[in-house]
């Protein structure tokens, strides 16, 4: 019998200060990346107030939900290490911070079964903590020059300090133990990862857009 995990965040709280400027910012990368794909039938793994949910419907995509927490009433309730599907169920999987809510050494676990689960594309966020200094420029013109709605300059290192579970992250990206080259390592076991990429303004939140192998 598998272990049962309690539910880590009240469904309430995705309806209360959840949102904030720099989470629309995800939401808004998560959207763009999925698009950018080009497919039509999308897994949504822990799905929040489905802000994402929501907007990918409206762009005429076939969007199945899944999370845990059965109060947040995805279509299927299920761990995302024993997916209740068959194999290359989806186009895409769409999976943001939610890994981190997993013990580290069940990764390779989930990974397996998004494997199994997604035909072609997965698009991942993980926290990558860190200490960063950053700067944004706008001004008029900019998308006409850079093609950017703005200029962004970071400096970020890594906290290297030791997480404490204390009812939500066993791990993230950039703390003692896992470092970005060991989450690589364990994602390229089953994913060929096509794109990196940081949120301006929300650099907590990391990407890893990945194809199956």
């Amino acid at each position: 019998m598998e272990k049962e995990f309690k539910t880590q965040i009240s469904s309430e709280t995705y309806f209360k200060e959840y949102d904030k400027p720099d989470r629309f910012l995800s939401y808004f990368y998560q959207i763009k990346e999925v698009l950018k794909l080009n497919q039509k039938k999308v897994l949504e793994i822990g799905i929040g107030n489905k802000t994402v949910t929501n907007y990918l419907k409206d762009q005429r995509l076939k969007v199945t939900t899944c999370d845990f927490d059965k109060d947040l009433k995805p279509d299927y309730v299920a761990d995302v290490r024993n997916l209740p599907f068959k194999e290359n169920s989806f186009d895409i999987i769409l999976i943001c911070e939610v890994l981190e809510h997993i013990p580290y050494k069940d990764f390779t676990k989930a990974l397996k079964n998004i494997h199994k689960t997604t035909k072609k594309y997965v698009v991942m966020s993980i926290p990558y903590s860190l200490i960063y200094f950053e700067i944004a420029i706008k001004f008029p013109f900019i998308r006409r020059i850079f093609n950017k709605s703005l200029l962004n300059f970071i400096i970020r290192i890594p906290s290297f300090t030791k997480i404490k579970f204390e009812g939500q992250h066993y791990w993230e990206i950039g703390r003692r133990g896992y470092p970005i080259k060991r989450i690589r390592k364990d994602i390229s076991k089953f994913f060929k990862i096509k794109r990196e990429l940081r949120v301006p303004l929300n650099p907590f939140h990391y990407f890893f857009i990945l194809e199956k192998k």
